[in-house]
């Protein structure tokens, strides 16, 4: 029942309020930003470049997140009588400080600056190194900026009936309930009239959703962490954004379904973003396999080193595929593979293949002027 007894107000300086979610999610920004700071040599970015970077980054991942919590909610913030006066119809629409930020709003204001940033230093760096050093402190700042829905008593889900459930981390006792969608309002009603009966004070217990998704965005800042020091972004670029959008909207299509302030058109999003990120995911690691196949045998050929190299089934299979794509003229996938390039032919079958056994490092060894091809 702690966090019930929270204010929500931290402090004040003359009129102005501070809150407790405005400090949470300042402090989440400041740890991912020093996290980015501490891993920018990764990508070959210094210290000044990932502050310029968070600067693009997060200015519009405010606005946008306003703009797309606002656009969803025209009875809220566009109905006529609200504009009656347009200063205050205005005023209404950009109140940030009294609430109101969808973090997928959020998100796609942050890629939009990622991608600006990019622009300015295309020479230096790509969209997806810029993307893979933002994701971890993103869910950063999501995790710690989740902290902020316990002081509001906002983002909490269905009510908890069941008594062995009314307990901290399963669910939370909320007495000043705040952002629930009008629609749902009786239900929350309904619940805290039953917690008058039971505890003689209008609360009652609520599923802690907003503990819920801390969770499940730690579970993905550890596997995205992972593939960070495992060097799987190195390979594969924009990796971790891909996955970050899978793991997010796998996260928030289940949880919103049972948020007392939950969108439908949230849960639609994130239902068909979760799958098509996956699909995404396995597609763009099989291509970037095949990317970096074809440019390694056409480097050796261009280089007359293909002799002594060490191949792989898949290697020899794949050249000869994509060179029957960039053949093709027409073929639109011949972008893909450097289609400004001209393609190298390679007569594998002129080659002296062997199929090396599980001890193929003491032969390849001693290899000098052979192609082994790895069986599979």
């Amino acid at each position: 029942m702690l966090f019930s007894a929270v204010n929500p107000v931290a402090f004040e300086i003359g009129n102005l309020s501070v809150r407790w979610y405005g400090i949470v999610i300042v402090l989440g920004m400041i740890i991912g930003l020093a996290y980015a700071c501490r891993q920018s040599h990764v990508i070959k970015l210094t210290i000044d470049d990932t502050i310029e970077l968070f600067l693009w980054i997060v200015p519009l991942a405010v606005v946008f997140a306003r703009l797309l919590y606002v656009i969803v909610r025209p009875s809220a913030y566009f109905a006529p009588e609200l504009w009656e006066d347009f200063g205050k119809g205005f005023i209404n629409m950009i109140a940030v400080w009294e609430g109101g930020l969808t973090i997928i709003g959020g998100i796609l204001g942050g890629i939009l600056g990622g991608i600006f940033f990019t622009i300015r230093h295309r020479k230096q760096i790509n969209f997806g190194n810029v993307a893979d050093i933002v994701i971890v402190p993103l869910l950063t700042g999501q995790i710690v900026g989740r902290l902020g829905n316990f002081f509001n008593q906002e983002a909490f889900g269905i009510p908890i009936d069941n008594p062995h459930l009314q307990t901290f981390p399963f669910a939370v006792y909320i007495d000043s309930p705040s952002g629930v969608e009008t629609k749902h309002q009786a239900v929350v009603d309904a619940a805290l009239d039953r917690g008058q009966e039971l505890f003689g004070e209008r609360a009652y217990w609520f599923a802690a959703t907003f503990f819920y998704e801390m969770v499940w965005n730690t579970i993905g800042l550890f596997i995205c962490y992972a593939f960070w020091k495992k060097g799987s972004t190195k390979k594969y670029p924009g990796l971790l954004l891909i996955f970050y959008m899978f793991w997010y909207a796998l996260g928030r299509a289940w949880i919103d379904s049972i948020r007392m302030d939950g969108l439908l058109v949230t849960q639609i999003a994130c239902g068909i973003v979760a799958p098509l990120g996956l699909i995404a995911m396995i597609c763009y690691v099989l291509l970037r396999n095949s990317q970096l196949s074809y440019r390694r045998i056409r480097a050796l050929k261009e280089a007359n080193e293909l002799g002594g190299a060490m191949l792989t089934e898949f290697d020899v299979k794949n050249y000869v595929r994509i060179g029957n794509i960039l053949k093709n003229e027409k073929n639109p996938l011949r972008i893909l593979y450097g289609a400004k390039k001209p393609y190298l032919d390679v007569d594998f079958d002129s080659l002296d293949y062997y199929h090396v056994p599980k001890d193929y490092k003491k032969i390849f060894k001693n290899a000098k002027n052979e192609v082994y091809v790895l069986a599979k």
